[in-house]
């Protein structure tokens, strides 16, 4: 007799105003979660958010593969596309609201960007601690 998978995880609907892309990210984001984890309000409209932005960044991308990377200026010369800078700008903006939203860590415990990154600050500084304490101890040693 074969096991019985686990039953999928019920992924919400996404707001109807989102195109593919944000649609996309939408099932992407929730499929990754592990069960019993939700998402409260405010992370709820940051996703929304960050779905929607990669709905402009698809018609960003798009602007780009149709009129390239180069475009003529106002004299003539060849310039960078300036959509490119709005493409950037979009998928950062992106990274900032999915960071907003506290995902589970390795340990299960929720987590945000900014907690990610105060963690790692607080391990680099200890481990610079316990290596200055280590060369110290091997000074210490050597001179006897």
């Amino acid at each position: 007799m074969a096991a019985k998978r686990p039953p999928k995880r019920q992924i919400p609907t996404a707001p109807a105003s989102l195109g593919k892309a944000g649609k996309k990210l939408w099932r992407e984001l929730w499929s990754g979660l592990p069960d019993g984890w939700e998402l409260d309000e405010r992370e709820r409209s940051y996703l929304t958010l960050a779905c929607g932005q990669a709905d402009d960044v698809e018609l960003l991308e798009k602007a780009i593969s149709d009129g390239g990377l180069f475009v003529t200026g106002s004299t003539g010369q060849e310039r960078l596309n300036p959509v490119l800078t709005e493409l950037r700008q979009g998928r950062l903006a992106i990274s900032r609201l999915l960071g907003q939203i506290s995902l589970p860590a390795e340990d299960g415990e929720p987590e945000t960007e900014a907690s990610r990154r105060a963690r790692h600050a607080s391990n680099t500084r200890w481990q610079n601690h316990r290596t200055m304490e280590a060369r110290a101890k091997e000074a210490k040693r050597k001179r006897g």
